[in-house]
């Protein structure tokens, strides 16, 4: 692939580029209609109005800064930050999914939005080259990638001294042995991971601490933040991973109550293990 490398470079920056829970929303609506609050047309739903914010703090944007997103699939989160004047580079191995990425850029760019440029590529094998990005984002994505060793080296190739990486991915504290049990099948593959029954790409792998420190972190010479959790014993197990998981897909914004009033109390209060960690990862 090296004669399609990236040159990869920042704009002059300016002002600092935030997200609220209520602007992830917001944008939802304006880039996809208001039948979103109805029913999501493409995953969004209340660990996004968790994540997306997240992931825009500690990435430390501003505006004119470029980002290189993982694995986007049909997610408005590269679209929001192109939004904010962010330059946006997604990287996706399903061509499918890049066409729809690049029709809703066509459909919604406004002047002043950041560039955008969506490629078919994988996270495994990245057509940029060695320490030429600042900013990564994999926002609920690599979890669904197998040869993950392979991602994580990746990361820690292509970062640029100083560069910084904002990750989410599924957390275990020892040993997953079942997910989404008598709801939907999903098989054990593996230790931590596990494949639905009956639908083509769609593993799942959790994560220990040691895990994330080997695959993405001291293993790959970066340095990790605290992890930060979401979706533990009330909306993950009296929610998520239960039969009202039926309800995940609608009306957003019972989504964007869970996450303003729900999740810091959760966070502050709740000691049980979280579905997700949030942490950023630093090359020194």
């Amino acid at each position: 692939m090296a004669s399609t490398t990236l040159e990869l470079s920042d704009a002059t920056s300016g002002r600092p580029v935030r997200l609220s829970p209520t602007g992830t929303v917001i944008y939802e609506v304006a880039l996809n209609g208001w039948r979103i609050l109805r029913e999501t047309v493409n995953d969004f739903s209340l660990w996004r109005i968790i994540e997306y914010p997240w992931a825009t703090a500690a990435l430390e944007l501003r505006r004119g800064d470029l980002v290189v997103d993982l694995g986007s699939g049909t997610s408005s989160f590269p679209h929001m930050l192109a939004k904010e004047g962010v330059d946006v580079v997604v990287l996706e191995l399903d061509a499918e999914r890049v066409r729809w990425q690049l029709a809703k850029r066509r459909a919604t760019a406004r002047p002043g939005d950041g560039r955008f440029f969506p490629l078919v590529a994988s996270a495994t094998h990245m057509p940029l080259r060695s320490g030429s990005v600042r900013r990564v984002a994999a926002v609920s994505s690599l979890e669904h990638i197998p040869d993950d060793a392979a991602v994580g080296a990746e990361i820690g190739r292509v970062l640029a001294s100083g560069g910084i990486a904002a990750v989410t991915l599924p957390f275990t504290s020892t040993e997953r042995t079942g997910f989404f049990e008598g709801i939907r099948k999903f098989v054990r593959v593996e230790r931590n991971a596990f494949v639905q029954e009956g639908k083509a790409g769609s593993f799942f792998r959790f994560y220990t601490a040691a895990d994330l420190e080997r695959i993405y972190g001291r293993g790959v010479g970066l340095v990790m933040s605290e992890l930060r959790g979401f979706g533990r014993s009330i909306l993950n197990g009296r929610y998520h991973e239960t039969r009202l998981t039926r309800y995940w897909r609608r009306f957003v914004l019972k989504d964007l109550l869970l996450a303003l009033l729900v999740h810091p109390l959760e966070e502050r209060f709740d000691r049980s293990d979280p579905l997700y960690v949030m942490f950023t990862l630093r090359k020194p």
